[in-house]
Parts: C-alpha cells; sequence; structure tokens
C-alpha cells in the first residue's frame, strides 16, 4: 500500500473504534440498522447475495487493509430493492475499526483531498468485481480458478499466499463450483508446482505462470 494509502487509512483508524466480528455476522444489509464504515484490520469480508431459493453468490472479498462499507454511507435510498438485495459479511472472525457514518462523512467534507483516495477506491473494488463476473462468464473452470487466485493473492513474507479463511469450499462458492472441482483443479496446479499447502494455507509458488495462465482469459 502507498504511503499516502496509508496516511488515509491510519487517519481514518483513529476516527474509529476497535471491534471484533464473528463468522456470518452482517456488517451492513437492508434490516442492518448500524452505520459504520469499517477499516478491515483482520479476518476476511464479502459483498453477497443469496437468492430467493438459498444460493448465495459472492460478488468480492475484502481482505485485511481494505476499506469497507463506504458506497450506502452515501447512496441511502434507492428507487427500488435492487441495492437492498446485497450484503456485507464476515466470513471469517474479524477485527475492524467501524466508524459512524456522519463522524466519516465529516472527515471527507473536512479533507477534500480524500475524495480522490476513496473514488480510487471504489474504483479498485468496481474493478474486482467486473473482472470476476467476466472471468466466470466462459465457463473455463480452470482459467477462473487461476483468475481468483491471482485477484485474491497477498505477499507475505518471501511469497504470495492466499488468505488462510480461503477453504476449498470458500474458493468454490465464489466460482460458483462443486468444491470436488476446486479440489481437483488445486491438485492440478500442485502438480504443476505453481502451488503448494502451508498448514491450511496455499502458497503461490510461481506467480508469472499462475499469472499468465489467468490471462488467458481474465
Amino acid at each position: 500500500m502507498m504511503e499516502s494509502n496509508m496516511n488515509y487509512m491510519n487517519a481514518l483508524r483513529g476516527l474509529g473504534t476497535l471491534t471484533h466480528k464473528k463468522k456470518h455476522d452482517c456488517l451492513y444489509n437492508r434490516a442492518h440498522m448500524d452505520k459504520y464504515v469499517y477499516c478491515l484490520e483482520e479476518g476476511l469480508c464479502a459483498l453477497h447475495s443469496v437468492s430467493p431459493g438459498g444460493r448465495e453468490r459472492i460478488y468480492q472479498y475484502f481482505l485485511p487493509g481494505d476499506f469497507v462499507g463506504f458506497i450506502p454511507a452515501y447512496a441511502r435510498t434507492y428507487p427500488d430493492d435492487t441495492f437492498y438485495a446485497f450484503s456485507i459479511t464476515a466470513k471469517s472472525a474479524c477485527t475492524l475499526y467501524q466508524i459512524p457514518y456522519s463522524t466519516f462523512r465529516e472527515f471527507v467534507e473536512a479533507h477534500p483531498d480524500f475524495y480522490r483516495w476513496l473514488f480510487e477506491t471504489a474504483i479498485a473494488h468496481y474493478d474486482n468485481a467486473l473482472k470476476h463476473c467476466y472471468a466466470l462468464q466462459d465457463g473455463d473452470n480452470f482459467v477462473s480458478l487461476c483468475c481468483a487466485l491471482t485477484e485474491l493473492a497477498i505477499y507475505e513474507d518471501t511469497h504470495y499466499v492466499i488468505h488462510k479463511d480461503f477453504s476449498y469450499s470458500e474458493l468454490a462458492g465464489y466460482l460458483g463450483i462443486h468444491t470436488i472441482t476446486v479440489t481437483r483443479l488445486m491438485g492440478k496446479l500442485k502438480d504443476m508446482g505453481i502451488v503448494s499447502k502451508r498448514g491450511h494455507q496455499t502458497v503461490i509458488q510461481n506467480m508469472e505462470q499462475l499469472t499468465a495462465m489467468a490471462q488467458a482469459r481474465c
């Protein structure tokens, strides 16, 4: 993260209260009346929806260092229920700084230079969601998995890794495929020497090759 981004995040943390959320706790949906934006410190959150039939669709993940939930702070009314179909939920135990909408908006008004960073953050989230949807439309599960791994990888020590809370079932839900399919495809990547396992965490051994395979479609 660039120094200016770190400065903004540190300023936002100073406005908030440190809080902890359990897995499956809701950070935002139509019925959730707490009005906060969040700086995610530890854990994994997702923007998702659940169909009337109970099927979950995940549009975007939020990782440590992400700024979460600021769009509803501005878009408070909608002409229909489309936006309200979405929720932001903790997909693991999470540690976050929560900032009331009013405090957040006052900070933004007092710091006009913050708008550019906020705009760039919104564009990055939008771009990630579009890339994910685009990667899924072709139906090539292997390429879609490669795209997801490059998107979700974070650099840690000397290697890129996938957040420890991304189980194969979580990845399967993100890609809209069966867990057994993810298991088979991850086995293929292991055989190719592209990924390995370190405990419960996936380690990317060859990001260059993984990226090349992902770019075949995404």
